[in-house]
């Protein structure tokens, strides 16, 4: 709240705001110098708190960075409205962010928390959609125990060239109190007609590839989409090959053993399938070190008119 520049200016009053807005916490003697006033907003900006951020991130593009106290942080970048970076109170990021990823917006940033809409996959427009590659804006962000950022996604002549409907995406990222990422995701209707999309979080998680597992998918029907072929899961999956498959009729909770922990991801019920992929060695660089567990609509969702729908997932550790 005080520039260096501004010193000469700055009347105990005007600190004594300052202080009284942002740091309440801060206790002074009635009739503080305004020196002591300066060097207890020093000691306080110094202070490990819940914070948000807007910066620029690698390659010079726009980011935010969530922290809490506790030193859990999580970053965002507005490019593809992706989350790269999860790190569980200060320890080894929950995300996976490939070798080949590109921050220079001549490509979807490979890897973390990225979308797959409105489509998911192949279909009658480009893989995975569009939102992966376009600018997101930032809209709110919301500091204390619980800090957040909200950025929003509308039409541009670029995506109606593709898909020309009257949307709004609204994604909400949120560090919680008790140590979890919870992505929200709201796509509205604003048109005068009903319409659909697939889609998913495709998930990128950090993990030893030959240790890793994930829980929660047995008796679940799933697709092959290699094979092209339909079963039952009997127990976890594991990964002993290349993975492209959906599953159906799933659990709200899935965990992920990575060789080092279980990740927990939790997905609200609008997620009706989940999806599990590894490239294999079609990525030999990078296979080994990560596992992607998705929140998925393969199902089409049909919003209609005026409508609205929401879905959240939720990592921790």
């Amino acid at each position: 709240a005080v520039h260096a520049h501004a010193h000469a200016h700055v009347t105990n009053e005007t600190l004594t705001h300052a202080m009284s807005t942002q740091f309440a916490s801060v206790t002074l003697p009635a009739r503080a110098t305004t020196a002591q006033l300066r060097r207890s907003v020093r000691r306080t900006i110094a202070a490990p708190r819940a914070a948000v951020s807007t910066g620029p991130g690698t390659g010079g593009l726009d980011s935010v960075t969530l922290s809490r106290a506790d030193g859990t942080s999580a970053q965002v970048y507005l490019f593809g409205g992706v989350v790269t970076s999860f790190k569980p109170k200060g320890g080894d990021d929950v995300l996976y962010i490939r070798p080949d990823a590109k921050f220079d917006k001549s490509k979807p940033i490979s890897g973390g928390l990225p979308h797959c809409w409105p489509q998911f996959g192949p279909g009658a427009i480009q893989t995975h959609g569009f939102a992966r590659n376009v600018d997101w804006t930032l809209v709110d962000t919301q500091d204390g125990d619980e800090p957040s950022m909200t950025m929003e996604l509308t039409p541009s002549e670029y995506s109606k060239a593709m898909w020309d409907k009257e949307f709004k995406v609204k994604e909400t990222v949120t560090l919680k109190a008790n140590g979890a990422l919870e992505a929200t995701l709201v796509v509205e209707n604003n048109g005068k007609e009903a319409f659909d999309f697939t889609g998913s979080f495709h998930t990128y998680l950090a993990a030893d590839i030959n240790a890793a597992a994930v829980g929660g998918l047995n008796g679940c029907k799933t697709f092959d989409r290699l094979a092209e072929k339909e079963s039952t899961v009997a127990g976890d999956v594991k990964f002993q090959g290349p993975i492209d498959s959906v599953y159906y009729g799933v659990p709200e909770t899935l965990t992920l053993a990575t060789g080092k922990r279980t990740v927990k991801i939790n997905s609200s019920k609008a997620w009706t399938e989940a999806v599990v992929w590894t490239p294999w060695t079609d990525m030999e660089a990078c296979y080994k070190e990560f596992a992607c567990v998705e929140s998925a609509a393969v199902t089409p969702v049909v919003v209609p008119a005026g409508g609205k729908w929401t879905a959240t997932t939720t990592l921790s550790v």
